[in-house]
This record gives structure tokens, sequence and C-alpha cells, in this order.
């Protein structure tokens, strides 16, 4: 996914809000998502919903104001009620602005950990694990 770096994403310098890619990661995995033919809404509309348990990033140069970032995201890990999405991010000269992992955790509307529905894990397409943000350099 490519996403333009506007001012409001920039603190007072022109740097990207550290913070901000939490919104650019998800904007990916809900893209990803919904290439997969998998609508987030339509998994809430019965009645099952995604929350975060981890959430790790590493990041290794600034993005600014007017950049074009590269955000690439790809399923790694899916158990009976987790799912694993790795990101890594990158300028538009490619340089590694930061990679992370988010996993999600499947619960009812009880807040139950519920196993995921079986056409989401017909379609979720699992790739090799790359990152290990806590052993990053």
């Amino acid at each position: 996914m490519k996403r333009k770096i506007y001012y409001y994403d920039t603190d007072c310098g022109g740097v990207v809000y550290h913070a901000n890619y939490l919104h650019f990661y998800e904007e990916a995995r809900t893209e990803e998502l919904d290439k997969a033919g998998l609508s987030v809404k339509e998994i809430m509309d019965d009645g099952l919903y995604m929350v975060i348990s981890h959430q790790e990033i590493f990041y290794k140069y600034p993005a600014f104001y007017g950049d074009t970032l590269d955000i690439e995201v790809k399923a790694v890990e899916m158990t009976p009620i987790r799912l694993t999405h790795e990101y890594t991010i990158t300028n538009q000269n490619g340089k590694l602005i930061n990679r992370g992992a988010t996993t999600l955790v499947c619960v009812n509307k009880k807040g139950i950990p519920t196993p995921w529905p079986k056409y989401m894990t017909e379609k979720v397409k699992l790739h090799p694990k790359t990152i290990n943000v806590r052993k990053q350099k």
C-alpha cells in the first residue's frame, strides 16, 4: 500500500509522529484483508471482533512530510484465535523506515476469545515469518 505523508501525520519538525505508524499498519492490514475477500465490517456483523493483543515496532529511519511510504503487510501466523501480521515500511527512495508486527485475537461480543470463522481461515494466505523485532539491530 502506498501512503503519502501529510502535515497532520507529522510533529512540529515535519517528522512522522511515532504513534501514527499504528494507523498506517491498521490501514494496510485492512486493505490486505479486503484483497483476500475478508471485510472487517462483515466479520463484525457476525459478532466477532479483532482486538490487538501485541504490537511491536522497530524504528530505523524517520519519515518526513511529503514522503510517500510503501507499506508491505503480510499474514505470517494464524492459530485458532490469533492472527499475526508483519509490516515493512520504506520511503520513496527504498530507505527502510520501520518494521513491525501486530497480533490480533478474535473475540465475541462479550470479549471472550473465540475461534476464527472457517471462511476466514480459508482465505488468509500465510507467508513465512521474517521479523523478530526484539532481535533487530
